[in-house]
């Protein structure tokens, strides 16, 4: 009974010393209840607009007398999926180098002489592509379709001289060598044009299983809890830890008083995250369990207060308080792709999304609103909550130390 007499008077302590933080603590619970819900609205108008592709022009350049590269500009420039980012030209190859240097073209495409003869021929050959310096983005997106080009036609190589091979074991009556060159030619032509038919079209949402406003709300609520760890800060400062030495020669340990600021800050956190919680929950519009969305609010406040006391106590002043808990908190939002989409992360990246906390408390926020939590991110937040909560009370005994024994 006395150890939870104590750590009551502990609480009301250190509520009284957190008291002079009331406006700022105000302002940050105004801005938990205003910015996420609106920031997490804007990212899913901008995501939800169709990217504005800067518009490629390719130049093909033919020997003289050559139309190939007419019959490019004709056919190529016809198809749906290649005229919705780039423009084909036919142009000569002096006229095409031209263009591309006062940039009125992103790269030019060369052609050999007897390109399609060739090519008819079962031959395969060299394309040169000159790009740009100046626009290396562009000239990185030609790069890929040529990559792709080039391994498309390597495939359709393969299987021209596949059959030619079986033609050439055994010759159908009737039917002689030119005949079957120009006819799986065209048929692999055939095949080519058609190629839409080969693929399936999947929906895949840029923040994965959540959607792009609570996504992008709940990411950034849990940055605004771990960052606010210098508001914290007058619980693990100043003359209360140097209390704590005379407290433990009357034979008070230091249990009591650092679970007493950490339950302070959970409160004082607590206040913070609800209200950028609730509105985030009634914005969606679904069904919210009102004893889950008050559980998981409380759960993220623990966790939120143990990691300011982990910064408070290891900085041991508010600059480097804040420094530590801005750049931590901010690396763990970057991570969870809450300022990148997640679809636009590097693969490493992704897989190392599941070590941030902002993820885990996403994730935690996002349970009441129906949207279940994996096992690791549970055990997760366990372990790192009782890994902090150790280091956090060594570091709290060995400042009420110091600081006890400081002149």
């Amino acid at each position: 009974m006395d150890t939870i007499r104590f750590f009551k008077i502990c609480v009301r302590l250190g509520w009284g010393r957190l008291r002079r933080q009331c406006w700022l603590l105000a302002g940050l619970a105004l801005l938990c209840l205003l910015l996420p819900l609106a920031a997490g609205r804007a990212a899913g108008q901008l995501l939800r607009q169709k990217a504005a592709v800067g518009q490629i022009t390719l130049a093909v350049a033919a020997p003289a007398g050559d139309e190939t590269a007419a019959l490019l500009e004709q056919y190529l420039g016809g198809m749906e999926d290649i005229s919705q980012y780039c423009r084909i030209a036919a142009m000569e190859e002096q006229q095409a180098l031209a263009a591309l240097a006062d940039g009125s073209v992103t790269a030019v495409l060369a052609l050999p002489e007897r390109f399609v003869q060739r090519v008819m021929q079962g031959e395969n050959p060299d394309l040169r592509l000159i790009v740009s310096g100046s626009q290396p983005l562009e000239s990185l997106l030609l790069l890929w379709v040529g990559q792709g080009a080039a391994d498309l036609l390597s495939a359709v190589q393969g299987g021209v001289y596949a059959v030619l091979d079986l033609y050439a074991q055994s010759p159908p009556p009737g039917l002689s060598r030119e005949q079957v060159v120009q006819g799986i030619n065209l048929r692999y032509l055939l095949l080519t044009l058609n190629r839409s038919g080969f693929f399936t079209e999947e929906l895949v949402s840029a923040t994965g299983p959540l959607p792009i406003l609570p996504h992008y709300a709940l990411s950034l609520l849990g940055y605004f809890g771990l960052a606010a760890a210098p508001v914290l800060m007058p619980l693990y400062t100043g003359g209360w830890l140097a209390f704590q030495r005379r407290l433990r020669c009357a034979g008070r340990g230091c249990g009591a008083s650092f679970a007493g600021g950490v339950t302070v800050g959970a409160l004082a956190l607590l206040v913070l995250l609800a209200s950028g919680l609730l509105p985030c929950a009634l914005g969606l519009g679904g069904k919210v369990r009102p004893l889950a969305l008050a559980a998981a609010a409380l759960l993220m406040a623990a966790f939120c207060s143990l990691f300011a006391a982990l910064c408070c106590l290891a900085a041991q002043s508010a600059a480097g308080c804040g420094a530590v808990a801005f750049g931590l908190s901010l690396a763990g939002l970057l991570l969870a792709g809450g300022v990148i989409p997640p679809a636009l992360l590097p693969s490493g990246a992704r897989r190392l999304a599941a070590l941030s906390p902002v993820t885990w408390l996403r994730q935690l926020a996002a349970w009441p609103m129906g949207y279940p939590i994996p096992a690791g991110s549970w055990a997760c937040l366990a372990l790192s909550a009782a890994g902090m909560a150790a280091a956090g009370f060594a570091l709290y005994r060995k400042r009420a130390d110091r600081e006890g024994t400081a002149p």
